[in-house]
């Protein structure tokens, strides 16, 4: 429903990525007739879509005609992204420029529909309790908004955020039999490996949350190495330092040289890099009550507000006094999170002063909260069970607002107020839709509804037989 709620183009850089989708496979006529370099131009694909940036104010509509010559020349990928989020989703794109939109999208959001399922189903009973406390507290506005879409930080929000989940349960519980034990490593490998060919960048976030999970899970299995455990934490980096040099295009040489390297009239070192560690952990939060859109789309204040209380009010329950590595994780990630935000300014925008957007730390942010839920307390579905109805009210509230908000904006223009929205052939962008907008705005939150009320059920998270079995060291108490 909600890939079907704003029309081509509207998230942010579409057009880049759907020239990238429509030529991943090199020349496949209608719907890439020409791909290659552009001089003055850059990597550019000739597609079957009219395109065009249309940025508008939000209380003017959203209308920015086109030559309708039925083409389009965007930029595409040149090595700015992993080839293999487009490649993969290539296969779906058709003849009809408008259903290949949907369709890649759609396709998208069930591949992330499908790893949840996959996660929910086979995790044990605190790890799907995590997983669902990150599902209702971390994916409202962007999160949902991304996976709804064809921008790669889609994929990458979910295989960051998630994908070490079961990675963790294989390594730290003692007593998983080997089938067990290889499902959990074998569905943790699917969801990372969706970021890994999602964004370049995934590589270091999956690394940081790896590390921490490494630690936790030998302090588990090996409480008498505790020396050994330590040293390895520390040689660790040098080796994936060298890994990331040698084999992927993020080179931490390059990066940090650029990081410190500064000119006349540019912030210096330490304003840089301290306003960074500083602001960029929190900023990515934005994504809480934002949209990546290409156009500005105000998003209820009101959502920002409830999520955020809603975010603050589990942190607050699951804190763990007893648990160093839960505020050792949040401090690991806000340093990661910082460091990153700063190397990628001093990359792409010249040490420029003021934060990323949300989407490109908000993998790490994703992965950091769920590490807080998992280092929580013994007792965490007692903690969390009394606050659940009050979760899943504000995620159905920031779905609602957003989802209207959204069609809305694209439809019609922003009033600010709650209305029926205005239909017709001028304000419907499928031609094919049998509906009008009003009605998925309307069914769109109530399976929404449905969504979040199942995968927040208390009976859902209670231990099967098996489970007791695996959880007698306590670790999964």
């Amino acid at each position: 429903m909600l890939a079907l709620l704003s029309q081509p183009g509207a998230t942010h850089d579409e057009w880049y990525h759907t020239g990238s989708f429509w030529c991943a496979q090199g020349v496949r006529e209608p719907s890439c007739m020409d791909v290659g370099v552009v001089p003055g131009y850059g990597m550019s694909a000739l597609i079957n879509f009219n395109v065009v940036n249309c940025k508008l104010d939000p209380r003017v509509p959203l209308y920015c005609p086109t030559d309708n010559s039925g083409q389009g020349r965007p930029i595409s990928n040149d090595g700015l992204y992993p080839s293999g989020f487009y490649y993969l989703l290539s296969f779906f794109v058709g003849n009809s420029g408008e259903f290949s939109v949907f369709i890649t999208r759609a396709v998208s959001a069930l591949v992330v529909a499908g790893m949840l399922f996959l996660m929910m189903v086979t995790l044990p009973s605190r790890h799907r309790v995590v997983l669902a406390l990150i599902v209702m507290t971390m994916f409202t506005s962007s999160g949902f908004y991304l996976f709804a879409s064809i921008n790669p930080s889609s994929w990458s929000v979910l295989g960051v955020g998630t994908g070490w989940l079961p990675i963790h349960v294989a390594l730290s519980s003692r007593n998983l039999t080997n089938s067990r034990r290889a499902v959990m490593f074998a569905s943790g490998l699917v969801v990372s490996l969706l970021a890994v060919v999602s964004r370049w960048d995934a590589l270091p976030y999956l690394a940081v949350i790896f590390a921490l999970v490494s630690v936790h899970s030998a302090l588990t299995r090996f409480p008498g190495h505790k020396f050994a455990i330590a040293s390895t934490a520390v040689i660790s980096p040098l080796a994936l330092w060298t890994a990331l040099e040698r084999f992927t295009p993020l080179s931490p040489v390059y990066h940090l040289k650029r990081l410190t390297t500064f000119s006349a009239g540019q912030p210096d070192n330490v304003m840089f890099i301290s306003t960074n560690l500083l602001q960029s952990f929190v900023a990515t939060l934005r994504g809480l009550g934002t949209i990546p859109a290409m156009t500005q789309v105000d998003i209820p204040g009101i959502v920002m507000i409830a999520s955020t209380t809603s975010l603050g009010v589990f942190l607050a329950v699951t804190f763990n006094r007893r648990q160093v590595l839960q505020l050792g994780g949040l401090v690991v990630g806000v340093l990661a999170s910082g460091l990153a935000s700063a190397a990628q300014i001093a990359n792409n925008d010249s040490r420029d002063v003021g934060n990323l957007e949300p989407r490109y730390g908000l993998p790490l942010s994703v992965a950091i909260v769920g590490w807080w839920y998992l280092m929580g307390p013994e007792d965490l579905l007692a903690r969390v069970r009394r606050y659940l109805k009050f979760g899943r009210f504000i995620s159905v509230l920031s779905f609602s607002l957003v989802a209207f908000t959204v069609t809305e904006r694209f439809v019609d223009k922003q009033t600010y107020t709650l209305r029926l929205l205005p239909e017709g052939p001028d304000q419907w962008w499928w031609s094919w839709m049998p509906v009008g907008p009003n009605v998925l705005v309307i069914v769109a939150p109530v399976f929404f509804w449905f969504f979040i009320r199942r995968v927040t059920d208390p009976a859902i998270f209670y231990e099967q037989p098996s489970e007791r079995i695996e959880a007698r060291d306590g670790s999964l108490k």
